[in-house]
């Protein structure tokens, strides 16, 4: 049931998985070595010296769900860094490190960082990084994918590192709403487990924005107007008639305040509404349980009044056409 580490713009189409081991049954001759295996299986390939060699402990939890995984563990102390080989195999990865018990000390991008229960911070898997646990540490560690980020906060070397205080403020909503995913996001849809995710990153975005200083400040107003907007657009991705004007003017602002809001994410409305669309549309074209549908009945089901634009714009944004993406994804041969 293990797992190498995945590309999180693949994981979006597979099935709610879940992991877990424990050094606990496992000989303390052997347990390390078992644990940097298998750890490496669900983390991607890294360097690990423990602080207790002959008597080293640890567990991971971890979930793969749409866009995410979510991988809880606890270790009684050890250095962990990864190689420029290594980090090249991870590029398109990053996390998100809540901090769950005990301390970790973070280096990134020429910044360091000490993480205490409840803080938060970001790392890119692509860059070089080291990881410091104490002997009680215990986090939750986030796989989402580099595009899903970068929407949100534009290059990533910015913010790496830098911890936010998960005691307060954004940090705090941020943080509570991390802890409560391992635990309840199994009961959850499936699409209601993807906009999870997108709820997840927009609350890390605006918190990492807000504890940089005044300049990125979010207010709560523009924050409620943003999440408002966004809400409007899920719950109209299937109205073929829905238009900007609409949209906006249903989140109770104009379509220049709703582009505004959505620049800090390098998206406008429309490319947001089409982007949301066109991942519906994936999930539809590689779900077995829908192979029987044609690709203009699932264009026009989410949205899409024209095949052809929908083609040309799946393909620009997916990189494959509509049915060489199905046929992939479901394995298909002879036929769709």
């Amino acid at each position: 049931m293990l797992r190498t580490a995945v590309d999180p713009a693949q994981s979006v189409e597979d099935d709610l998985t879940e992991w877990y081991f424990t050094t606990s049954d496992v000989h303390p001759r052997d347990r390390f070595e078992y644990w940097l295996e298998t750890s490496r299986r669900i983390f991607g390939p890294y360097e690990n010296r423990p602080d207790q060699p002959s008597r080293f402990e640890g567990e991971i939890r971890s979930l793969r769900v749409p866009g995410m995984v979510l991988s809880v563990f606890r270790c009684n102390g050890m250095t962990s860094w990864r190689t420029k080989r290594q980090a090249a195999l991870l590029a398109d990865i990053v996390h998100v490190i809540v901090q769950l018990a005990g301390n970790v000390k973070i280096c990134q991008d020429g910044r360091e960082t000490q993480l205490g229960a409840g803080d938060l911070c970001l790392v890119d898997l692509g860059r070089l990084a080291s990881f410091v646990q104490s002997q009680d540490s215990r986090c939750l560690v986030i796989e989402v994918s580099r595009r899903d980020c970068e929407a949100r906060l534009g290059p990533l070397g910015r913010w790496t590192a830098q911890r936010v205080d998960g005691q307060q403020g954004g940090g705090a909503l941020a943080s509570a709403f991390a802890r409560l995913l391992p635990d309840q996001i199994s009961f959850l849809s499936s699409p209601s487990q993807s906009q999870v995710k997108l709820q997840l990153l927009d609350l890390v975005a605006m918190a990492l924005k807000e504890a940089e200083g005044s300049g990125f400040v979010h207010s709560s107003a523009r924050l409620a107007s943003l999440l408002r907007l966004k809400s409007v657009v899920d719950d109209n991705l299937s109205n073929c008639s829905a238009t900007c004007e609409s949209l906006a003017g249903a989140a109770g602002i104009s379509v220049r305040y709703a582009n505004q809001l959505l620049d800090a994410e390098q998206t406008s409305l429309q490319r947001l509404l089409f982007s949301r669309r066109i991942e519906k549309c994936q999930a539809a074209l590689s779900d077995p349980a829908q192979a029987h549908r044609q690709i203009s009945d699932i264009a026009y089901s989410w949205g899409f009044g024209d095949v052809s634009h929908f083609g040309r714009l799946f393909k620009a944004m997916v990189g494959k056409t509509p049915r060489d993406y199905k046929k992939q994804s479901l394995g298909l041969v002879d036929r769709i």
